[in-house]
């Protein structure tokens, strides 16, 4: 009998070794995985900034790597207000959806009914579909001639005096409508002045009235063009480590001059992910990708991604923007309810491309929706 009971305890020994052993070795869960990926590259002076994790609304992760100024060595907070750049773009996309919505704008609506008056008559057959997926073909405003530090004049001048969008973006167009992807902020300023026209407000305005109140975001608001822009508080660097040339952020208006916590934006993000802002017919068409250009969406690029540890494609939707030394990136995988954000200070930060299977964003997506999964050729 004692043997019996020697073997036994032996044996839930044995199974407790072995219980902890996995335990030890076991997959780590998203959020340290995403910490482990946003350490590796700050390491690697590729990433400095804030980064967030949230799912249903429950924000597993939160970081902060390197300086918001080098010169004073002031650490990053998570209530910087930052340049939000080309993230921008999803948001202006919002506003024109909610008029979509309420029957004031139709997608396929041309300019020459939207903007009477501006351009030629082939800017005229331009579509608001076309300006919001980049397949517009009107002139780019970064075509215009550099200064030493490499800023094209568009985003030097003091005003935007004259028609609500500069003068360069009804000039002669790069190729025909509807022909190609061509990323271009002239879309996102055109777009504007025909929200400004429909509505009688500001872009501004709109943005305080549709998105910020709405949502009770406290620090969303665009800059406005100044004959003297200030430097930001978060400073953008650039790759080789000089703080970025002045850039007058106003100028980019609907296509890049938001600016606003990270905490804003995931609350923004959230309301795209619950139906606050839209409906879940208008959500869909805005983020439905076109094969044919790219996956561009409206505002957005929307595809289903192959992940390392995710046993099946998941379904994103991605922004990616970038500014002098500042680099954004905000990605929501919908069925998920997962959104991730993170804003880089150094112009060393490339996000990569998802569909090729590296760079620094297919990490953090595999980190943040695949971490604790089986592989995908796993049992």
């Amino acid at each position: 009998m004692p043997s019996i009971r020697i073997k036994a305890a032996a044996v839930l020994l044995i199974a407790v070794a072995a219980s902890s052993a996995r335990i030890a070795h076991a997959a780590p869960t998203a959020p340290d995985a995403v910490a482990e990926v946003a350490a590796k590259a700050h390491e690697a002076g590729r990433f400095d900034g804030l980064i967030v994790l949230d799912r249903g609304n429950t924000r597993l992760y939160s970081g902060r790597f390197g300086d918001a100024d080098r010169a004073t060595h002031r650490p990053h907070t998570t209530d910087e207000r930052w340049r939000w750049a080309s993230i921008t773009k999803q948001v202006t996309a919002v506003l024109v959806m909610q008029q979509v919505e309420r029957g004031r704008l139709r997608l396929d609506d041309v300019l020459a009914d939207a903007l009477p008056g501006f351009g030629t008559p082939a800017i005229a057959a331009i579509t608001l579909r076309q300006l919001l997926q980049h397949t517009s073909g009107l002139a780019n405003p970064d075509d215009t001639p550099t200064n030493a530090a490499g800023v094209p004049s568009f985003y030097r001048g003091a005003t935007m005096a004259g028609h609500p969008v500069p003068g360069v973006c009804a000039g002669p167009m790069k190729h025909a409508a509807g022909e190609r992807f061509d990323y271009n902020n002239c879309d996102y300023l055109v777009l504007a002045a025909v929200l400004e026209r429909l509505t009688g407000l500001s872009y501004a305005a709109q943005i305080e009235r549709r998105i910020a109140k709405p949502l009770g975001l406290k620090t969303l608001a665009p800059m406005v063009a100044s004959a003297r822009p200030a430097r930001d508080r978060v400073t953008g660097y650039l790759a080789d480590g000089r703080p970025e040339p002045r850039l007058d952020i106003g100028r980019y208006g609907a296509a890049g001059a938001l600016y606003g916590t990270v905490d804003d934006l995931l609350r923004f993000d959230r309301a795209l992910v619950d139906g606050t802002l839209l409906s879940a017919s208008s959500t869909d068409l805005m983020w439905k990708g076109e094969p044919k250009f790219g996956y561009v969406a409206l505002g957005a690029w929307s595809y289903s991604a192959k992940l390392a540890r995710c046993a099946a494609p998941v379904d994103i939707v991605e922004r990616q923007g970038g500014i002098g030394g500042i680099h954004t990136i905000n990605v929501l995988a919908p069925k998920q309810h997962v959104v991730l954000i993170a804003f880089s200070n150094t112009a060393a930060t490339d996000w990569g491309q998802v569909w090729q299977g590296s760079g620094l964003l297919y990490d953090l997506l595999d980190a943040a929706l695949c971490a604790g999964a089986p592989p995908a050729d796993g049992p």
